[in-house]
C-alpha cells in the first residue's frame, strides 16, 4: 500500500488539476505515476515539462528508449522498465532493441552502446562526470547538446523512479506489454 493517494481529477490538488487534465489531453488518461505526482504541483510541472523538453531534444527514439529504460533497470524500476519499453515499441524502436537494454546492453550497435554506458556514467557519477566519460560519449559520434541531453533525461527519470520508490506505483494496464505484442500481432496479419 502506498503513502500517496492515487489521485483523480476530483481528487487532486486544485493546483494540479490542469496538469492531470493535460495528461487526459495528451495520452487519453493519467498514468498512475502522474496520478501519484499530483500530490505535488511543482514535481507533476517539473515533470511534465521534462519530459516535453526530452521529447524534442536531439536524441533518436532508439536513444531516448536507451536513456529511459536504462535508468529504469539500474534503479530496479519495474514502472519505468515496462511503461518506457511500452513506449518504446509504440514509437517505432525494435523489440530486440528493447530487450538489450532490459537484458544485455552489449548486444546493442556500438552507438547505443557507448550510450547506454554514458547513461549509466551519469546516473552513478555523483555530480562529478569524468573525461573519459565525457571523451568517450563524443567519440561515439554523439555531439555536445545530445550529452547534455542524456542529462536531461536521466534527470526526469530519477523524479519518477524516486516517487515511484514512494508510492509503489501499480503498472497501468496500458503499459502490459503481454497486451501490446497481442496487439501488434493482430494488426500485422
Amino acid at each position: 500500500m502506498s503513502v500517496l493517494t492515487l489521485h483523480t481529477l476530483d481528487s487532486t490538488p486544485e493546483t494540479s488539476k490542469a496538469l492531470l487534465q493535460s495528461s487526459i489531453d495528451n495520452f487519453g488518461w493519467i498514468p498512475n505515476q502522474s496520478a501519484y505526482m499530483s500530490e505535488s504541483p511543482s514535481l507533476l510541472g517539473a515533470y511534465q515539462r521534462a519530459h516535453d523538453l526530452f521529447i524534442d531534444s536531439s536524441l533518436n527514439e532508439e536513444e531516448k528508449a536507451v536513456v529511459w529504460i536504462a535508468s529504469g533497470v539500474e534503479n530496479n524500476c519495474t514502472y519505468t522498465i515496462q511503461a518506457h519499453s511500452f513506449i518504446a515499441l509504440t514509437n517505432g524502436v525494435k523489440n530486440c532493441v528493447v530487450d538489450a537494454i532490459i537484458h544485455d546492453p552489449t548486444k546493442l550497435n556500438a552507438r547505443l552502446l557507448a550510450l547506454h554506458r554514458f547513461t549509466l556514467e551519469v546516473i552513478h557519477c555523483r555530480g562529478q562526470l569524468n573525461k573519459a566519460a565525457i571523451d568517450a560519449i563524443l567519440q561515439a559520434g554523439f555531439n555536445k547538446q545530445s550529452m547534455l541531453d542524456v542529462i536531461l533525461g536521466v534527470s526526469q527519470k530519477n523524479m519518477s523512479i524516486l516517487l515511484n520508490s514512494i508510492a509503489k506505483t501499480e503498472l497501468d494496464e496500458r503499459f502490459n506489454l503481454t497486451t501490446f505484442q497481442e496487439f501488434k500481432q493482430m494488426t500485422e496479419v
